[in-house]
């Protein structure tokens, strides 16, 4: 077989991701939190670059209007080819640079010497420290809550209840309370509650100490009547009242003695295992509020860091000559930081964007509570602010918003809708699942409902719904086939 070498032309698409662009999408998904550690690290790398988290004063505004260019939008300058334009050296190759950097950087004889530019392992090592970083008790929880819960009006209710915990693991502000401030029927707010008693660590989301062992109990499946009434009766137990225990309980003494050594088994206070920290639970990324004229959104600015760059030291290191090499390094280094600056400022707007057009979609919910939640998809937002449902995900996945009805991750106020059968009116996916166990609740015992009939009920109520959709929906309330159903009633039967 005879090898020769030929020169051809092939014409052929290719997505390239950019060091710069995958900077300002990692940026996209950090908390104001994150942020704020993140351009910390990078201060400490950086001599032109200077990060004021005091984002309150005029100064901030006035400052470095030499660099007022690098506030455009990114995505603007890429499709305008001007994303070279601030760099120094942009006669260069700034991506075999910014690849190359690590081993070919010179050394400069300053305190900042081991300074670099920021590339994908700078994200890395962060992500690994956060990833080493202990795990709270709410944050804990909330990974719970995103898979146990499916219904988005429970997941707001999870999430208000969350807010609500103690270090402990207990959560004891009164039910009646919670339900006035957040307009929701004291009975959702219990239902919701007793699930949440079912995540780990068993204990948590007790309202006092019985509730709590009582838990540990039934997840242990140990709790029997005698058990279950000396915990209504820990009061007597500390008081060593045995003979008053044993009337009540029916139990022995050898029986209170090792109902004793039980509950001393269990943990009181199952909150405790984890790192509790008020400061990074409580701390959202974008507040909204009630003014005279609408509600008004804006970003946290008690956590947000702003970026600065030191302009006057960049003037007078251009004043002064500088060696092939000092030259080069400064150049990557104030080309990083400007690039930094302008991916924050980018990843603010798209944050107060997509957050403004969430409001704007669930106004009533938040004029009169839970009950008035709007299905709402991310293509929804997506479209209203001209964005792709990816940048759209990226946002709302980690950040949270603060509202005079309590604080929510973003995430929470998306959900289904269903299409109705007669005047395309949208149903919100809850409503539905809510119809589909009342059915189930009233059919007659001897002929259950098959998923095939329900749909066609659904329908005449003018609800468009496939069986299989019933089917995932009954699945999704851990509600047995119409089979299963027949088979328990005839087993009840007979027992």
């Amino acid at each position: 077989m005879q090898l020769a070498q030929q020169i051809k032309m092939r014409q052929s698409q290719s997505l390239v991701m950019t060091p710069q662009l995958q900077q300002a999408i990692k940026l996209l998904q950090m908390t104001n939190l994150e942020l704020c550690q993140f351009l910390e690290n990078q201060q400490a790398e950086n001599p032109f670059l200077e990060v004021d988290t005091n984002t309150t004063t005029d100064e901030n505004n006035n400052a470095d209007l030499k660099s007022k260019e690098t506030t455009s939008s990114i995505s603007e300058d890429m499709q305008n080819g001007k994303s070279l334009s601030e760099d120094p050296s942009s006669s260069q190759d700034y991506e075999n640079r910014y690849e190359t950097e690590l081993n070919e950087r010179p050394k400069l004889d300053s305190p900042n010497s081991n300074s670099k530019n920021i590339s994908s392992d700078d994200f890395d090592d962060y992500i690994s420290n956060l990833a080493n970083r202990p795990e709270t008790l709410k944050e804990h929880v909330k990974k719970q809550i995103s898979l146990e819960f499916r219904n988005s009006k429970e997941l707001m209710i999870a999430s208000v209840l969350t807010d609500y915990l103690e270090p402990t693991g207990w959560i004891s502000t009164n039910i009646d309370n919670i339900s006035n401030e957040i307009n929701c029927d004291i009975e959702e707010i219990v239902n919701v509650l007793s699930k949440l008693q079912k995540l780990e660590p068993a204990g948590i989301f007790a309202r006092n100490l019985s509730e709590c062992l009582k838990i540990q109990l039934v997840e242990k499946s140990l709790l029997s009547e005698g058990l279950s009434s000396l915990l209504e009766n820990l009061d007597l137990l500390a008081k060593g009242e045995l003979k008053q225990l044993m009337k009540i309980t029916n139990l022995d003494k050898e029986g209170i003695s090792n109902a004793i050594t039980l509950i001393r088994s269990l943990n009181p206070k199952p909150g405790e295992a984890f790192l509790f920290d008020e400061t990074i639970q409580n701390s959202p990324d974008v507040i909204v509020s009630k003014s005279n004229k609408g509600w008004v959104v804006e970003l946290n600015k008690s956590t947000l860091p702003a970026v600065v760059i030191d302009e006057n030291y960049i003037s007078r290191l251009n004043s002064k000559k500088q060696s092939d090499n000092s030259s080069s390094y400064i150049a990557d280094s104030i080309a990083s930081a400007r690039w930094l600056k302008r991916s924050v400022e980018q990843r603010n707007s798209t944050t107060l964007t997509i957050a403004s057009a969430i409001v704007a979609q669930q106004e009533e919910f938040l004029n009169k509570g839970l009950s008035y939640l709007k299905p709402m998809v991310l293509r929804d937002i997506a479209s209203n602010v001209g964005m792709h449902e990816s940048t759209v995900s990226r946002v709302t996945t980690g950040l949270t918003i603060e509202t005079p009805k309590g604080c929510y991750a973003m995430k929470y106020f998306f959900s289904v809708s269903l299409n109705s059968a007669e005047n395309g009116e949208t149903h919100a996916a809850t409503a539905v699942r809510e119809a589909i166990k009342k059915l189930i609740a009233d059919e007659p015992s001897k002929k259950p409902l098959s998923d095939e009939t329900i749909a066609n009920i659904m329908k005449k109520e003018g609800i468009d719904l496939a069986r299989r959709t019933v089917a995932k929906y009954r699945e999704i309330m851990k509600i047995p086939s119409s089979a299963q159903r027949r088979r328990q009633t005839r087993l009840a039967e007979i027992s």
